[in-house]
This record gives structure tokens, sequence and C-alpha cells, in this order.
């Protein structure tokens, strides 16, 4: 498989497509104005790194972030989702589910961590869980 460039759109495409393999999940490849939850959107990094090795033979995201809206946060029910997507293992956990796949738009990928908040989008708060990606892929040569 040709591995390509990092791109930050085709990697916040890729990381949301597979996502997008967990059942009953709704996954938005960038913040959307609106979410019905469940659901996981691929955020924007805070910091591209470009030049990581010598000659621009690796570019690194150290921080894409991955917000994954529940529901309420006083409800059961968003307890148990939840930890189904913070599993270390398991077909919902997003750690195994995205470090599992195959990918062109990077070359590595590692789920460093998770955050738990409460988070508001169009005004509606849900419980958020945050996970952080540390991406790496081929830089321009």
């Amino acid at each position: 498989m040709e591995r390509s460039l990092m791109d930050v759109g085709a990697v916040m495409q890729a990381v949301a497509d597979r996502i997008d393999t967990i059942d009953n999940l709704r996954v938005y490849a960038y913040p959307p104005d609106t979410v019905n939850p469940p659901a996981a959107v691929v955020s924007y990094p805070a910091e591209y790194e470009f030049d990581a090795t010598y000659g621009r033979g690796m570019d690194r995201i150290s921080d894409l972030p991955v917000v994954v809206l529940i529901g309420k946060v006083s409800d059961r029910t968003s307890r148990d989702k939840v930890a189904q997507y913070v599993n270390g293992t398991g077909t919902a956990s997003l750690k195994a589910v995205i470090e599992s796949g195959t990918y062109t738009a990077f070359d590595t990928v590692r789920v460093a961590s998770v955050s738990f908040d409460i988070i508001a989008v169009a005004g509606v708060e849900y419980l958020g869980a945050t996970f952080i990606l540390d991406i790496a892929g081929q830089g321009e040569v």
C-alpha cells in the first residue's frame, strides 16, 4: 500500500472513517454545528510539527482530539456507554479500533489518553470523553 504525505484533512477523514466502523456511533470528520449522540467528532489538532526527523522524513500531530459525546451526565446509561468507548479492548473501544486500522494518510497512530468533561454543543450539555491521538507520517520530501 502506497503511503502519502500527511495532510491534516486526510488524517482527520481517515480517523473518522475508522471510527465509523463502531456500531451505533455517529461520526463527524470535523466539528459540526449540532450533534445527535452518541457521536464522535474528530476535531482540529492544536499543533502540527514539521521535520520530526531529519530531512523532512516525518511530520507529527501529537494532539489530535476525538471527542465522544454520549448523553446526559446524570444518566446511568451514559456512564455505561462511555465505559465501552473508553475500554482498552473490545469492538466499541476507540483505542482498539483506531490503533488496529490500516491507513494511507499517515504511518502510525496511538491513542495516548482520554479525559472526561461536560461538553456543550449548540447549547446542549453532554457527557464527553476526549481522546488524544498521537499521529506521525511522512513529511514532504
